[in-house]
């Protein structure tokens, strides 16, 4: 893990765009992401169901497992706010010991990694010819994620059947590393990857987090991306993404076209070689 302030001698002139995932490069209408997030309660509490139950809970807290899946998502979507990554393993043996049952994590990360899979996502308008554009004007690309409630894989095979992978020079999940947004090690995490010193990069986001981060991180701005802001009654109650932090935004866009202008805006162009 880098601050990202140690870039390698000479690299001083290069740029980064770090991108959010969800709501920025792709989303669900509301109504499939209710639905969504629906599938996600349902998988979960299934697969709870199909464990064993542990001889040394003789009374569990609770026998209900969708309102345990429920509860466990909750507390990591809470965590995550306070820049705390909390990965399904770690919200398999919650739920565990709630139920009074042996956890066995990898079930739950195969099943919601199953339903990414066969989840449909649209792809945020413009956002290939945008990431073409950034990368053609040879900006490095790297996205900063929180997967609260999906493993970082199934998101990345998502951008790959999307055909928005093969922009990206690093990748950032929560749910591999000991952060997630605002926390500013996340983003310094990315940068390290990229080679790019922080004072040379922006954060594309829809969210408190992504504005937050960005400024914690000490970025040269979070742009605001309002384009494909329609959420679901049940995404909103659990990341409330109207929090305050928003105004700490240093552009706003509605379209992902505006974003390499805003990027050199704020940044600056590279000088000539």
């Amino acid at each position: 893990m880098t601050d990202g302030s140690g870039a390698a001698p000479g690299d001083g002139e290069r740029r980064a765009v770090l991108f959010d995932a969800w709501h920025t490069l792709f989303y669900l209408t509301p109504e499939g992401e209710e639905r969504y997030l629906r599938d996600l309660r349902t998988v979960a509490a299934g697969v709870f169901d199909g464990w064993r139950r542990s001889p040394r809970a003789r009374h569990p807290v609770s026998r209900d497992s969708e309102a345990v899946a429920v509860l466990v998502l909750a507390d990591a979507s809470e965590a995550a706010a306070r820049g705390v990554s909390v990965p399904l393993s770690v919200q398999a043996g919650r739920a565990a010991r709630r139920l009074g049952r042996i956890a066995r994590p990898l079930d739950l990360e195969r099943a919601v990694g199953a339903l990414v899979d066969r989840t449909t996502f649209e792809r945020a308008p413009g956002a290939p010819e945008t990431l073409e554009r950034l990368q053609a004007a040879g900006f490095r690309l790297g996205v900063v994620s929180n997967t609260v409630g999906e493993p970082g894989e199934a998101v990345q095979r998502a951008f790959d059947r999307l055909g928005l992978a093969r922009f990206f020079d690093a990748w950032a999940f929560s749910d591999q590393l000991p952060w997630a947004k605002p926390a500013p090690e996340i983003f310094w995490h990315c940068l390290g990857m990229l080679g790019v010193d922080r004072s040379r990069a922006v954060h594309v986001g829809d969210g408190p987090p992504d504005m937050a981060g960005a400024h914690a991180a000490g970025l040269r701005g979070g742009i605001l991306f309002t384009g494909v802001r329609q959420y679901a009654p049940s995404y909103a109650r659990l990341f409330h993404p109207d929090r305050p932090e928003l105004a700490l935004a240093a552009a706003r866009v509605d379209r992902l076209e505006d974003v390499p202008a805003v990027a050199d805006r704020l940044l600056g162009r590279p000088a000539p070689p």
